[in-house]
């Protein structure tokens, strides 16, 4: 939302402007409102509004002159007008001094809806380039130095690291809702469709989070902290932890926020070890008790969604090997979607070892070439979305190990290596010959997490976005 002020000496004027339009339709909120120019001065320095209605005659200081100041002051705000015909020439002054707007009393609510409507495509066109070039410096502060020493440069200039030696932490949320914007200074800025990372200087930051424990907005599903850092080369690293530590609630059943905990890894692999072994050796039991021990570490939250990943991808990828169905997932985020929390998607994990240790090979006869020809021309054209062996199973009614074993056996490769390098490919395309934030890219393609896509794309192109972008401008 974009933050507004007004400003006139009559309080009715003010009320009959906050009334007459629905604000939050056209993105704005009313976020305070001032009597005469000098209140109006103290309100932008404290509120730190995107746009200040206001009025020209008024006491002590009127609306010509806090144009003046504001612009003198380089403040980042814009002006709109609100006047009568009597004060048209001084409302003039004041469209030459940069104001946006010239708004008649008595208001009409078609007049400022449209005013509202250009500002809304103006102040969105200003704020894109900085969140892109934001996010594109984060996805490449670890690639050199160049890249690590500008966004240092953007958090001093933002107020988050007040010296040196203080470093910083980075939060995440996930979901549709927004945390309240921290009073402290702070980096702001979305890194997927229902994510937000936020940066704030490590010693500030246990008195904001104080603040958000226990009483997080409705649609915030959860909120990760990282551990503090020095070095903004590893700010994407801290955004990675974070963004695992946000997801917690798919284990520990709360919002949050989350932080960083001693995990017990190394039990972890040995059950996995234990379970690798059972699969192999065909023993459903031995997998079985694996799992149990397994899910006895996550009820004791010794273990992350980073794990549960783990866990889940490592053991359909054992059963696959055994010509069972492979449902490879691509991130947290289909994971806390798929299953209610860790423990539902233990006790499919259970029941999936139990039943495929029992049966090496799939049901039904081998389909023809141009049945699976079908089922790739409409991958091909459905990339974009969520897809799954399982999807394609209901689609065309086939048993869905048996179609992951036609893409091993006709294009050579596994369903969810396809799915990448065509979404990936398509990313490319996008990079060449548009100008498109690569947040934007990555939603385009089908991934929902910005972070996840440039790991994927470096993975399969060997450079990041902003590098491949700049080598084929």
């Amino acid at each position: 939302m974009h933050k507004v002020l007004l400003v006139d000496d009559e309080s009715w004027v003010v009320e009959s402007l906050k009334d007459l339009v629905d604000w939050r339709l056209h993105g704005f909120e009313v976020v305070g409102q001032a009597r005469n120019g000098a209140e109006a001065l103290e309100a932008i320095s404290e509120l730190e509004p995107d746009v200040v209605f206001t009025d020209i005659r008024m006491p002590e200081m009127n609306g010509l002159e806090l144009i003046q100041r504001g612009r003198s002051a380089s403040l980042p705000v814009h002006f709109v007008i609100v006047s009568g015909y009597a004060e048209f020439a001084y409302a003039q002054k004041a469209m030459n001094q940069g104001a946006f707007a010239y708004c008649l009393k008595p208001f009409d609510e078609i007049e400022i809806a449209g005013v509202l409507t250009r500002l809304d495509r103006m102040l969105k066109e200003k704020k894109a380039p900085s969140e892109r070039s934001l996010v594109s410096l984060v996805g490449d502060s670890g690639t050199d130095g160049e890249s690590g020493r500008r966004l240092r440069e953007e958090l001093r200039k933002h107020g988050v690291l007040e010296r040196e030696a203080d470093g910083f932490v980075a939060v995440v949320s996930v979901g549709t809702g927004e945390l309240p914007r921290p009073a402290a200074p702070c980096l702001v800025f979305k890194t997927g469709a229902a994510k937000t990372a936020v940066l704030l200087g490590s010693g500030r930051a246990s008195a904001v989070l104080d603040d958000w424990q226990g009483a997080l907005p409705p649609g915030v599903k959860g909120v990760g902290v990282s551990r503090s850092i020095a070095d903004a080369a590893l700010i994407g690293d801290a955004i990675e932890e974070a963004d695992a530590l946000a997801y917690h609630f798919f284990i520990a059943r709360e919002a949050g926020p989350h932080r960083s905990l001693p995990f017990r890894e190394a039990e972890l692999r040995q059950a996995l070890a234990e379970m690798s072994e059972a699969v192999r050796e065909k023993g459903d039991a031995e997998a079985l008790r694996a799992l149990d021990r397994i899910e006895a570490l996550f009820r004791e939250g010794a273990l992350s969604i980073r794990h549960a990943f783990q866990v889940y991808n490592m053991t359909v990828s054992l059963l696959y090997k055994l010509g069972q169905t492979e449902t490879i997932l691509y991130g947290y985020d289909q994971l806390a979607q798929t299953f209610a929390d860790v423990f539902e998607m233990m006790d499919e994990l259970k029941k999936l070892a139990a039943r495929d240790l029992n049966q090496a090979e799939p049901a039904g006869a081998e389909p023809r070439n141009r049945t699976f020809d079908s089922i790739l021309q409409y991958v091909t054209g459905h990339y974009r979305e969520d897809l799954s062996l399982q999807s394609l199973s209901e689609q065309f009614f086939m048993n869905p190990s048996y179609i992951s074993q036609l893409f091993k056996k006709e294009v050579g490769e596994t369903f969810t290596a396809y799915v990448t390098k065509l979404r990936i490919s398509r990313a490319c395309e996008l990079l060449k010959k548009g100008d498109d934030t690569f947040q934007e890219i990555a939603e385009r393609v089908g991934y929902h997490d910005y972070f996840y896509f440039a790991r994927q794309f470096k993975k399969i192109t060997g450079a990041t976005p902003t590098q491949f972008r700049e080598a084929h401008s």
